[in-house]
């Protein structure tokens, strides 16, 4: 119930994304242990490696308010794309620096296909999806 209610807010996010030089559009919801939640989106300019991720902007918002690791409970990802494989490009190390490896990943595309990953396993996973 709580990945379809995170679907659609994904999906409203993703009309936020600012990517000029490219058509993928990725959107992010961190949940916090307390159930706060921070929500990011990728913003790119014409320079490709000058790009913040979803994931990054959701995760420095929930640091900027004072959480830390630890306090983490669950990330939503979302492509804008029919391909799931797209989260190949997912930042895994900024995941796996406020996650504990134990909690979960959930990556989802706009057509209802969602793989879910233990943090543990970011590094592992291939997204042939």
């Amino acid at each position: 119930m709580d990945n379809e209610k995170y679907r659609k807010k994904l999906i409203n996010l993703l009309q936020n994304c600012c990517v000029p030089s490219d058509s993928l559009h990725f959107a992010a919801i961190v949940v916090m242990k307390d159930g706060n939640e921070f929500s990011g989106v990728n913003v790119k300019n014409s320079v490709f490696r000058d790009a913040i991720y979803a994931e990054q902007s959701a995760i420095a918002q929930a640091v900027t308010s004072g959480y830390k690791k630890g306090d983490f409970e669950k990330i939503y990802l979302m492509v804008g794309s029919e391909s799931i494989s797209d989260l190949k490009y997912l930042n895994r190390a900024v995941i796996s620096e406020f996650f504990e490896s134990d909690k979960e990943v959930v990556c989802m595309n706009l057509f209802g296909q969602e793989v879910i990953l233990p943090v543990s396993n970011l590094y592992s996973a291939v997204f042939n999806y």
